[in-house]
């Protein structure tokens, strides 16, 4: 992703031209009133999750979505999000970058009023991929600010703590204001509350973030790649999503998959053509770009997914009310806000690599507690896996996007900041669409004469396990990696 606001006139782009003057204020010391916007979109983004995750089983029995295609409210946000921000970045370059901030976050109320309202499963899905796209017209420009606006080393790896832990808030409130509102007011109340949290954060936009474009950009988008990307990954998502209906070996399943695989290898042979590419696909050849971006894209393979298996359990398993299943994920928070909040200072002593491999295998861990759940019992063992694995996400979370955060250089930072966004959003699309498959697949397996409780809780089991695969992956990516900490050290200072 190209970067729209990444320096001013002493800070020189990847390209070799100088940004725009605009962008002067956002250098060393940084902006507050930048820091605080940055942080409302990084709110925003995950209570816009969180708080339709708790929600989920409300909107399935009144709208009548099936196990598989209920998953689509939460994937068709996240693979539009991820599918559409490389492209955002360049439009922001050729229209503006506040532009498109305003035009995004009043895209994604009106997206959320649309979903309140939805009468149909398709509509409701429809509204949510709107919002996806709004969220990547807003979002993307986050990181890359936020690395502008402090100086590299222990001042940015503080910063990039508080926007996690910012992040970890938007989780509880998302948890726990879902659970609220849906128990006493009702699913729809869910989209609609972001109406207003969304025309609030216009209010101070004008001032936190500078108008940018890029003059002598090419004057093109590339719209066909765009399409490539976004129609492949659906492909390939829909694909796993039928597998519970029609199995892995099915002309549907085949069909989609392979339909999926073609549009991506288009989308690269395009990417080798274009003149403004999406993904300058040279890039994908460096370590320091590879590594990160592939143990980023692994853990987040597990955020959405476990977030999903837990909020059936607790829901549909163990009969708790929203309020109540949202309150039981309070401890699961707490974690993640204090790991965050020391995970830039703990990466600062030891290093990225050893603070990510800590909490991928906390990850793991707490993972493979969460299997210890039954139809009638286990509550203190998930509730232990939720608050271990939590606290490894957001250790491991932080160094990650910081290593990520720099990969292309100092010149390049809108580039890092949206491959970043693409594989934490791609990850979460792909993570919940294999781990709810396989639980559904693995429930209907297992039925025979079992009771449905018993069937749900044996195919969360499952999802769960197959979920413990994925920190594993990223631990080994991190392992054979990433360099030492001196060595990191030595590759993004020059």
């Amino acid at each position: 992703m190209a970067a729209p606001l990444e320096g001013g006139a002493n800070n020189p782009r990847r390209d070799g031209r100088r940004a725009p003057a605009a962008t002067d204020v956002r250098q060393g010391s940084g902006n507050r009133l930048t820091l605080v916007v940055l942080c409302l979109a990084s709110l925003i983004a995950v209570v816009d999750i969180t708080i339709v995750s708790i929600a989920l089983p409300a909107i399935r029995l009144e709208l009548g979505f099936s196990d598989s295609g209920v998953q689509w409210i939460l994937n068709g946000y996240a693979l539009v999000f991820g599918g559409l921000l490389l492209l955002f970045g360049r439009v922001g370059d050729l229209w503006g970058i506040r532009r498109l901030f305003v035009a995004g976050l009043a895209c994604f109320a009106v997206a959320a009023l649309i979903g309140g309202l939805a009468w149909e499963p398709w509509i409701l899905v429809a509204a949510r991929c709107l919002q996806g796209a709004a969220a990547a017209a807003f979002i993307p420009a986050s990181l890359s600010l936020l690395t502008t606006a402090f100086a590299e080393g222990e001042e940015r790896n503080r910063a990039i703590g508080l926007y996690g832990a910012m992040a970890a808030l938007g989780f509880v409130v998302g948890m726990v204001g879902g659970g609220i509102i849906t128990e006493f007011l009702g699913w729809r109340w869910v989209m609609f509350v972001n109406v207003p949290v969304a025309l609030a954060a216009l209010l101070p936009a004008r001032r936190a973030v500078a108008e940018s474009r890029d003059e002598d950009a090419p004057h093109t988008v590339d719209l066909a790649g765009a399409s490539f990307l976004v129609a492949g990954l659906a492909s390939l998502l829909y694909a796993v999503s039928k597998v519970p209906e029609a199995g892995w070996g099915s002309v549907t399943t085949l069909g989609f998959t392979t339909m999926g695989v073609v549009l991506l290898i288009i989308f690269a042979t395009t990417e080798r053509r274009v003149t403004a590419p999406l993904l300058p696909l040279p890039v994908l050849a460096t370590r320091a770009v590879v590594v990160p971006n592939a143990a980023i894209f692994l853990q987040s393979m597990v955020g959405i997914a476990w977030l999903y298996a837990l909020t059936i359990y607790f829901q549909e398993v163990l009969g708790f009310g929203p309020l109540a299943a949202g309150l039981l994920f309070l401890p699961m928070t707490l974690a993640s806000v204090v790991a965050a909040s020391a995970a830039g200072r703990l990466t600062t002593r030891a290093g990225v690599k050893s603070t990510a491999g800590a909490g991928l295998l906390l990850v793991t861990l707490g993972v493979l507690l969460m299997t210890g759940m039954s139809g009638d019992g286990g509550l203190p063992l998930v509730i232990s896996g939720m608050v271990i694995g939590e606290a490894g996400f957001m250790l491991s979370n932080v160094p990650l996007t910081i290593a990520g955060s720099t990969a292309t250089g100092e010149q390049g930072r809108g580039l890092s900041a949206g491959l970043l966004n693409t594989s934490t959003q791609l990850g979460n699309a792909v993570g919940l669409g294999v781990v709810a498959s396989v639980a559904a697949s693995a429930a209907a397996t297992l039925a025979n004469n079992q009771t449905a409780t018993i069937d749900t809780v044996a195919g969360l089991r499952w999802g769960l396990l197959v979920c413990a695969i994925f920190p594993v992956l990223a631990l080994a990516v991190v392992l054979l990696g990433l360099p030492s900490k001196e060595g990191w050290q030595t590759a993004t200072s020059k």
